[in-house]
């Protein structure tokens, strides 16, 4: 889910699922003002009462508590540690180190992992810069891989097990311009793409390596319906992971010319239960401190989904409002309207791309508040934002008569594929605080610090943007 910064866009891709070792995609975009096109992949999108629904998170810290090995099992080999060093931006991450030709194998709580989903999604970041042979994906009840990624011998690989893998692509040719040098970030989508229509095609894996603005890697899978949990499996040397979520819900989405996979704040990924039905989302925050090279790149933003948007990876019924954090102390506020992923800036609302026009200027510590307000007398959602600073208020209204909203998350958000800088000379320091929701029969509930867990665990040390007052650089792993 996101915003995008463009007015036209004309999208003409060629994919081929090759057994080479890169990914290859032919995509035409006009040089006209940008509009996002959102065309997310095949899926089967999760029951409406989201039962069923689990998400496990594993990032190998506690808050201020000791590391955590939470959940994990080690079933063979030398037992691993949680190290600091490596990290993925300030992340500790589990060493695993294979001795004697021995594999270091570690498999999750089955009891954390729900069975019998059609559609699961998994991530991992792993690092490749010791050489060492690693891999994570499901196995079965046996401990046998159905479905699995990793790094050997300068690639990544995807298959269904460790003896019929597809290079992805080579490790040198990966860009350190978002992550830290020596890691790879992997995302994976697994569902049965089976329909009526086609009805042989089977389980299939797609892999995206440190983007989702491409078309992503795709192999068949066909047992991976039979996954009981997830593994760790390194096969020579050491291998560093962090960064872990397997959830029944979509991770990365194919969206052209755009990247979701780093920013604080929690997403639909891991939403799994809904909240009672409300008509007001609100929120403050605080801008202490920001510093950003170009337009449009870093922002942060409340979402608001009705019952559809809460159950299903889609832009419809999917409603934001937000703040480009820009040059020379400006920010651009603007608003999606829930039937397309694209930002609507309240400055000119004839263009949508931000970068032919200047930011608002406002200072430091300006205190924004927030709000998507379903009016359901008049059948219309507001978006307003006021700058207590500045005394600024901007309003916008869309006729709407759809149901109340369900879920709400936050994001912090980067929009890689556009960026000129590499992602840490963007500078943010703020905090997101007093998130509250109005029922339907007028009570408010200020949302407890639990409810916000993250949608990517990790952003560079030169974002600091927590929720609640709650100053800590990691989360609780948790599975629910």
């Amino acid at each position: 889910m996101t915003k995008g910064n463009w007015k036209t866009i004309k999208i003409m891709i060629m994919m081929a699922i090759i057994l080479t070792i890169t990914l290859t995609a032919n995509t035409f975009l006009s040089q006209h003002d940008y509009t996002h096109v959102h065309k997310p992949l095949p899926r089967l999108a999760p029951a409406a009462s989201l039962v069923g629904a689990f998400t496990y998170v594993s990032n190998f810290e506690n808050l201020n508590e000791p590391p955590s090995y939470y959940g994990w099992i080690s079933i063979n080999g030398q037992a691993p540690v949680i190290v600091t060093q490596p990290n993925y931006w300030g992340e500790p991450a589990l060493e695993s180190t294979a001795l004697n030709g021995e594999p270091q194998i570690d498999i999750v709580n089955p009891s954390l992992i729900v069975r019998g989903d059609q559609f699961l999604s998994f991530q991992v970041a792993i690092y490749y810069g010791d050489g060492g042979s690693g891999f994570f994906g499901l196995v079965n009840s046996n401990y046998e891989p159905v479905a699995i990624v990793g790094i050997a011998n300068g690639y990544v690989w995807a298959g269904p097990n460790l003896t019929d893998l597809k290079p992805v692509v080579p490790l040198l040719s990966l860009s350190n311009a978002l992550y830290p040098p020596g890691w790879v970030f992997i995302m994976v989508n697994v569902f049965n793409a089976s329909t009526p229509y086609n009805k042989t095609a089977g389980w299939v894996m797609q892999v995206f390596v440190d983007q989702t603005d491409e078309p992503p890697f795709e192999v068949s899978v066909p047992d991976a319906g039979n996954y009981y949990t997830v593994v760790i499996n390194t096969t020579s040397g050491t291998v560093y992971y962090t960064d872990i979520i397997v959830t029944s819900l979509e991770i990365p989405i194919y969206l052209q010319k755009y990247n979701n996979m780093e920013g604080y704040g929690q997403g639909s990924g891991l939403l799994t239960t809904l909240l009672p039905p409300f008509y007001n989302l609100t929120a403050l925050v605080l801008l202490r401190y920001w510093n950003t090279p170009q337009v449009g790149i870093l922002s942060f933003q409340i979402n608001a989904m009705n019952h559809y948007g809460a159950t299903r990876s889609s832009c419809v019924g999917f409603f934001q409002i937000g703040v480009d954090l820009d040059p020379n102390g400006t920010i651009a506020p603007w608003y999606v309207p829930g039937k397309n992923c694209f930002a609507h800036y309240y400055f000119n609302e004839t263009t949508m791309n931000p970068a032919v026009l200047p930011g608002i200027q406002t200072p430091n510590n300006t205190l924004l508040r927030l709000m998507i307000y379903y009016n359901m007398s008049t059948k219309e959602i507001i978006f307003e934002i006021y700058d207590y600073n500045t005394d600024q208020l901007w309003v916008h209204e869309i006729p709407y008569s759809g149901t109340p909203f369900y879920a709400t998350y936050t994001q912090l958000e980067f929009q890689y594929a556009y960026t000129k800088y590499p992602i840490y000379d963007y500078i943010f320091n703020g905090t997101m605080f007093d998130i509250q929701v109005t029922f339907l029969n007028e009570t408010t509930k200020t949302l407890p610090a639990n409810y916000m867990t993250p949608f990517e665990l990790s952003a560079p040390p030169t974002w600091d943007l927590t929720y609640y007052n709650v100053n800590a650089s990691g989360y609780n792993q948790f599975a629910r």
